[in-house]
């Protein structure tokens, strides 16, 4: 009897383990949505700095990152449209770019025209001057752009670099 037992407990737990769970199961919709939308809407991850040492931002809709850039020599601003990776170019027909910076009195307002500009009217690095970008300091802000007749809106944050 014992052995009859042990038999029937172990084919229990072989059907148990072969209908159980399958790691390798397509997720549904309803996951493959969710997953979607969490990468879509992820605010919260940690940027490093960009390609061109400037702070990186996300732009809402999740398909564009932005960095943003002030040359205080110069007293100007550069923004860089970059890809989902942080580091590739991401050329967009965009006629401009406009970044509010909003931590400085009064609010610096500008609109920023594409610097490399290509044939078919593509551009991903966007400048402009402003006397405010001669100071040094931590801005802070909102850029905007259309492509596509989409509308990309990003906030960033400059932070003092840890020594």
């Amino acid at each position: 009897m014992t052995v009859k037992l042990l038999t029937a407990a172990l084919l229990v737990f072989g059907l148990v383990g072969v209908t159980g769970c399958d790691k390798n199961a397509a997720p549904t919709k309803a996951e493959e949505k969710k997953k979607e939308k969490d990468k879509d809407d992820d605010h919260d991850h940690a940027h490093g700095p960009g390609p061109h040492k400037g702070m990186i931002f996300d732009f809402g809709g999740g398909k564009y990152h932005g960095e943003f850039k002030p040359d205080h020599d110069k007293k100007e601003a550069t923004v860089w449209i970059l890809g989902l990776d942080e580091k590739t170019p991401a050329p967009v027909k965009a006629e401009k770019v406009r970044l509010v910076v909003s931590n400085t009195d009064p609010k610096i307002e500008i609109e920023l025209l594409p610097a490399d500009k290509a044939a078919d009217g593509t551009s991903h690095t966007f400048t402009g001057k402003h006397a405010g970008f001669g100071k040094e300091m931590e801005y802070k802000g909102t850029v905007t752009f259309t492509a596509n007749g989409k509308q990309y809106s990003g906030d960033f944050e400059e932070k003092a670099e840890k020594k």
